[in-house]
C-alpha cells in the first residue's frame, strides 16, 4: 500500500508556495520603493502652480527646474495688467521630467479693438436693454450724459459719444470707429420734457382737438370745468394758460390750463 500523502496534504508543497508568494510580494514591494527613489531622484519632479503669476515670476520658478514655458494664447481682460498667467498645461503638481514644456495663457497689455459695425443696433433703441448686451456681449460700461427731447419713448438712444466725439445720431454713423474692449460710453437719451416749442393756440377748438395737439407737443393739460358738463368731448375751450402769443415760447412738460365750456365762444371764428 502507498504510503505517499496526496499532494494538497504534502506539507512540502504548501512550504514552496508560501515560500513563492512570499518571493513575489517581496519583489513587489522592492520595485514599487525603486520606482520612487528613481523618480526623486529627478527623473520626475512636481510641477509647480503658476497660474496667478506674472510670467517674469514664473519664469524664475521654471528655470530653477529646467521647465519652459512656452505661450500659446493672450486674452484681454478689464482691469487686470497685463502678463498674467491665466492657465497652464499641465497642471499644477503634475509629475514630469526635467526639461518639460509648460504651457501657458496670459493677459494681454493692449486691449482687444471692436469694430462699431460689431455692436449692437443702438440709435433709436432702449438704452437700458442696451446697456446690458453692451456690458454681457464686450464688457463695455454706459454712462448718461444728458437728455434732448424727443417725441418718442423716454430712455431711448439719440446719441452715443466716445472720449467727447459723438460717433452715433440721427444724422451720422462712425462706421470706421474702433472701441477698446472695457471702454466706457457716453449716452444722449431721450425725454419727453424740455423741447422749447411756441405756444400753441387752442382756444376755439373743442377738447379733442385740444388735448390732442397740446398732448402731442409734450405738453400737461389742466381741465377746468366754467359750467356742469355731461360730456367732456363736446366742449370747447373757451380760455387758455398760458395766453398765445406768437412770440411766447414754453417747454415740453410745461402745463397748459384750459377752460372748458359746452358752449363755443361767440368770438370764435367759424
Amino acid at each position: 500500500m502507498d504510503s505517499k500523502l496526496p499532494v494538497y496534504k504534502d506539507p512540502f508543497v504548501w512550504r514552496n508556495i508560501f515560500a513563492m508568494l512570499l518571493f513575489l510580494i517581496t519583489l513587489l514591494i522592492i520595485t514599487s520603493w525603486w520606482a520612487k527613489c528613481y523618480t526623486r531622484h529627478g527623473q520626475s519632479l512636481e510641477l509647480p502652480d503658476f497660474v496667478g503669476k506674472s510670467v517674469a515670476e514664473a519664469a524664475g520658478m521654471a528655470h530653477q527646474y529646467n521647465f519652459e514655458l512656452i505661450k500659446i494664447d493672450s486674452i484681454f481682460l478689464v482691469d487686470k495688467p497685463g502678463s498674467v498667467i491665466l492657465q497652464q498645461s499641465p497642471p499644477a503638481t503634475s509629475l514630469v521630467k526635467k526639461d518639460r514644456k509648460v504651457y501657458i495663457v496670459v493677459t494681454k497689455h493692449n486691449a482687444d479693438m471692436i469694430p462699431i459695425s460689431a455692436l449692437p443696433r443702438l440709435y433709436g433703441q432702449s438704452y437700458d436693454v442696451k446697456k446690458e448686451e453692451l456690458a454681457r456681449g464686450f464688457e463695455i460700461k454706459s454712462n448718461i450724459i444728458g437728455y434732448t427731447y424727443d417725441a418718442g419713448p423716454t430712455n431711448y438712444i439719440m446719441a452715443v459719444v466716445y472720449e467727447g466725439d459723438t460717433i452715433l445720431s440721427s444724422r451720422l454713423e462712425k462706421a470706421d470707429t474702433k472701441l477698446p474692449k472695457g471702454c466706457t460710453l457716453n449716452f444722449v437719451l431721450s425725454t419727453d420734457t424740455g423741447a422749447d416749442i411756441p405756444v400753441p393756440n387752442v382756444t376755439c377748438m373743442n377738447y379733442t382737438a385740444a388735448s390732442f395737439l397740446l398732448t402731442s407737443l409734450g405738453l400737461n393739460i389742466e381741465e377746468i370745468e366754467e359750467d356742469v358738463i355731461d360730456n367732456k368731448n363736446a366742449c370747447f375751450v373757451i380760455h387758455q394758460e398760458p395766453l398765445y402769443d406768437i412770440d411766447s415760447r414754453m417747454h415740453s412738460g410745461d402745463t397748459v390750463r384750459i377752460f372748458l365750456n359746452p358752449k363755443k365762444p361767440a368770438d370764435c371764428p367759424e
